[in-house]
């Protein structure tokens, strides 16, 4: 279920709403308030940042509630399996190539390719950050 639920928030972070346009007036008004005279130029390079922190942050997070899906789904002895975490990245991969293409639909977005290497990416990050944390957690079990 949550990596449903993961799934609809993906949608609406995909829509109009949360185009760089509505989202860097959101964050100007927040960074105003603490560096009133930053340049238009350091804005831009924050907001780019932000947003691509949110791509890598928001697939990884898919990434891991399907990990965990998949795991429940396919139960087996070891913490981790490869089969689990291919599944995941599969599904990651999938949901941020459908988002990209359907960003080429709507007027104030645009679907790039690099953002769904950067997708994949978090959710490689997050898949290696699960099995060294599972790897850890069995090792302080046994000891």
């Amino acid at each position: 279920m949550p990596t449903l639920l993961w799934l609809c928030v993906l949608a609406v972070f995909s829509s109009d709403l949360f185009s760089a346009e509505h989202t860097g007036g959101v964050l100007a008004k927040i960074l105003d308030t603490f560096f009133p005279s930053l340049s238009a130029e350091s804005f831009a390079q924050i907001h780019f940042l932000v947003r691509k922190t949110a791509h890598f942050v928001s697939y990884g997070t898919l990434g891991a509630f399907a990990f965990f899906s998949w795991r429940a789904t396919f139960p087996a002895r070891p913490r981790w399996t490869l089969r689990w975490s291919a599944l995941a990245l599969l599904l990651v991969l999938t949901a941020a190539a459908l988002d990209e293409f359907h960003q080429t639909f709507v007027a104030s977005r645009t679907g790039a390719v690099r953002d769904v290497v950067l997708d994949c990416v978090g959710a490689f990050f997050f898949q290696f950050a699960i099995a060294i944390w599972l790897a850890w957690r069995h090792s302080r079990t046994t000891q």
